[in-house]
């Protein structure tokens, strides 16, 4: 897999689980301390997060880096 396409996995993936714990962009950013258009960026691919960022979401959402990682089956 290429690195857009890893970009796009993890930014579904973020975008999957802000919303399914209930999340805005505005909440999840401002936990992050980022600009929601930074956020928006993530979840679109066109932008990566960094490692510290991933283990922050993954909290935030309740769910490990790994599933922030992965491809749908």
């Amino acid at each position: 897999m290429d690195r857009a396409a890893i970009r796009i996995t993890i930014g579904k993936n973020i975008r999957f689980w802000r919303t399914w714990r209930g999340l805005s962009e505005e909440v999840v950013a401002a936990h992050l301390a980022i600009k929601t258009q930074c956020l928006q960026k993530y979840e679109s691919g066109g932008d990566s997060p960094t490692c510290d960022e991933m283990i922050d979401m993954a909290t935030i959402f309740q769910c490990s880096v790994n599933d922030l990682c992965r491809e749908a089956p």
